[in-house]
Order: structure tokens, then sequence, then C-alpha cells
């Protein structure tokens, strides 16, 4: 009999090529071999087998915004009328300057994380679009200030 809670456990070399992957979606078995010390073959069931489990859900890129023009980035904070969280998250997730949708616990409902190039394009999303949706009660903005090496 096959014990599925072993199935699931991940030992120290997927720690390992969990780590290297997060850093570097993009990097070659034959890269991540001379670091953990296995196959290639043996690297890429491991990562087969941390997809299967739900450990590695998708494999992502790391855009540099700013280059593409989206100069700021805000944190906006949504409180919600009793009763449409629900419709309002569908809603929210749609917007293009929207690149992440936070549900929170605490006086307000959303926390979304907008990227807009410039303050005017910043204030016609907020007056334009999400003031304007049915079930928004309260927004409150904050400004992200860029790290210091942007």
């Amino acid at each position: 009999m096959v014990d599925m809670d072993s199935m699931d456990r991940v030992d120290d070399k997927d720690l390992q090529i969990i780590e290297i992957l997060s850093s570097n979606a993009r990097i070659s078995l034959r890269d991540i071999k001379k670091k953990v010390n296995l196959s290639p073959s043996s690297i890429r069931n491991r990562m087969e087998h941390l997809v299967e489990i739900g450990i590695i859900r998708r494999y992502t890129v790391d855009i540099d915004y700013r280059k593409m023009g989206f100069d700021i980035q805000v944190l906006v904070q949504i409180t919600a009328r009793p009763g449409t969280s629900r419709d309002l998250y569908a809603q929210l997730s749609k917007y293009k300057q929207v690149s992440e949708v936070l549900r929170t616990a605490g006086p307000a409902n959303f926390i979304l994380r907008v990227r807009v190039k410039d303050i005017a394009e910043l204030t016609r999303f907020i007056t334009g679009e999400l003031e304007r949706l049915e079930g928004v009660q309260r927004i409150e903005t904050m400004f992200i200030l860029p790290d210091d090496e942007e």
C-alpha cells in the first residue's frame, strides 16, 4: 500500500530546486544539476511532481514595469458596501491597470496593486472606473515609493 502522505512530502533536494527556480524559473536543467548534484531526468521528475502536488503552481516572469513606461505604482484600498464583496472582486480583477487583488480582513475589503503611466491615468482610473463600480463605498490610495535602485 502506498503512503499518500509520503508522496506529498518534499525533501532537501526538492527545497533546493524550489529555491533555484524561485530566483530564475528559466534556468536549464543542466545548470540546476550543477547546484543540486542530480541528473537532469531526476530534476525534471521532481519538478513535475512538485507541480502535480500543487507546490509549484506556475512559472512566472519578473517584469520591470518602469521600463515599459508604468512609472507609478499605487496600493488602492477599497471598502465594499455590505453584501457586494464577491461581485466586486470579480470586477476588480478585470482591469488592465490592476496587477493584483488581495482580499483583506479589516477596515478595507480589498487592496489593489495598480500600475499606471502617470497621475492623469491614475485619476481617470479611480474617478472614471473604480468610483463608478456598484458596491464601492470608499477608496483610499497609497503611492509606492521606488526602491533606491530604481
